[in-house]
């Protein structure tokens, strides 16, 4: 498993360069994007919505427990860690599944570019954490033989963001259209852990926002975020998705509505000749996007970070596996 085919120094190199783009596209933004996620930590996040997404503001306090790193300087050594811990990560996954340094060095880059490119004004501690576990999803899809770490990474996914929930039911909608035998499928371990992991992921995102949840942070006007109710505070949006249309921001907003398109397209024109792993590859592109138009804001370009780990396998599997024997 922990087996890299191309030179950790090409890693760190493409690492520096996504860091590099990253903290130029946000610099402007910096400290407000410092204080949502300590907000978070503290309890008065910008929207209750976020409260649940404890993993990596914890982290992030953490790394300031003891007064010799500030809190801007926490977030740039947080940034810079996960975009080269998920850079590391993908090649050790891509090194187990072909053993073409090229290949490898390709999609690396092609993974970046589309990180880079799918900026806006936000980005959060928990962006970066969801890709690593979407990488491991991914990984997963590919090599059964990991199948038993599923569970446990999809519980661990719950204290970072409700998108563990999606793919639970991901992974459980894949089990059962393999056997669709009632009995065997309640008997079967995975089922089992998948069904606690949603349900304790409904109960903690729920409660987590609802307990610990104090006021909203004085960004957002310190008050008590009372009128986004669904899962104990997520917004259910298709209105105001339909209404941002018109916002003024035309342009930008075609450009990302052509640009799932085109994503669209590319699956439903090629779904016939997927192989098996591209089509559960495709699904889970297109179950992580659609939940973005009714609970998410649609031009936070952020948002669509999990579907393109996703991608990113599929391409790497479309194009470049096409040919290895």
């Amino acid at each position: 498993m922990l087996n890299i085919k191309i030179k950790i120094s090409l890693i760190f190199f493409i690492s520096i360069v996504n860091y590099v783009f990253l903290h130029l596209i946000h610099d402007a933004n910096w400290i407000t994007l410092v204080e949502a996620s300590f907000d978070v930590a503290n309890r008065t996040p910008h929207w209750r919505v976020n409260q649940s997404r404890l993993m990596g503001p914890i982290l992030l306090k953490l790394i300031t427990l003891f007064g010799f790193i500030s809190e801007q300087w926490a977030l740039r050594l947080f940034m810079m860690f996960f975009v080269t811990f998920n850079n590391l990560l993908l090649a050790v996954c891509l090194s187990n599944m072909t053993n073409s340094k090229q290949k490898i060095l390709n999609t690396l880059i092609i993974f970046n570019a589309l990180l880079i490119i799918s900026q806006d004004v936000w980005l959060y501690v928990w962006d970066f954490i969801d890709i690593s576990f979407f990488i491991f999803y991914g990984f997963i899809l590919f090599k059964e033989e990991y199948l038993k770490y599923l569970v446990p990474i999809n519980f661990l996914h719950i204290f970072n963001r409700e998108s563990a929930l999606i793919m639970a039911v991901f992974f459980l909608l894949l089990i059962y259209t393999k056997d669709k035998n009632l009995t065997k499928l309640f008997k079967n371990n995975y089922v089992i852990g998948l069904i606690f992991n949603l349900t304790f992921g409904v109960l903690y995102t729920y409660f987590s926002r609802k307990i610990l949840f104090i006021r909203q942070s004085d960004y957002t006007g310190g008050g008590q975020d009372l009128e986004n109710n669904f899962l104990g505070g997520n917004w259910v949006t298709p209105l105001y998705n339909y209404n941002s249309l018109y916002n003024g921001e035309t342009l930008a907003n075609t450009l990302i509505l052509l640009s799932l398109l085109l994503v669209f397209i590319f699956i439903f024109k090629n779904y016939k000749s997927f192989e098996s792993v591209q089509k559960n590859l495709s699904l889970g592109v297109i179950l992580n996007i659609l939940p973005v138009f009714i609970f998410g804001i649609f031009t936070e370009t952020r948002q669509y970070f999990p579907s393109l780990v996703l991608l990113t396998y599929l391409i790497f599997s479309k194009i470049n596996l096409k040919q290895e024997t």
